[in-house]
């Protein structure tokens, strides 16, 4: 199943978290994660009378305010939407 977001939105897909000793934790041990890799973006248009600009990029990572999504599991997967204005910042090597 494809999922395309509307507007100015993105589509977050949670990265794995790891503790200081290398260990996956399991979703249960983890507070709300706030880093996040960007699978799809909206349709972009008019918002409010103002032309969306997207800043980030499929397959950026990026850091957002994690209080501010949708979560969603599609097929054992969690997804994350997001408006693009509550993306804080792309992680770049």
């Amino acid at each position: 199943m494809k999922i395309k977001p509307l507007f100015d939105k993105v589509l977050l897909i949670e990265t794995q978290t790891k503790n200081e000793t290398g260990i996956v934790l399991p979703d249960i041990a983890k507070d709300k994660p706030n880093m996040a890799k960007v699978v799809e973006l909206g349709c972009g248009g008019k918002i409010d009378g103002d032309i969306v600009e997207f800043k980030v990029k499929k397959g950026d990572t990026v850091l957002f305010n994690k209080y501010a999504t949708n979560e969603f599991k599609i097929d054992k997967t969690t997804y994350l939407l997001i408006k693009q204005a509550d993306i804080l910042a792309v992680l770049e090597d």
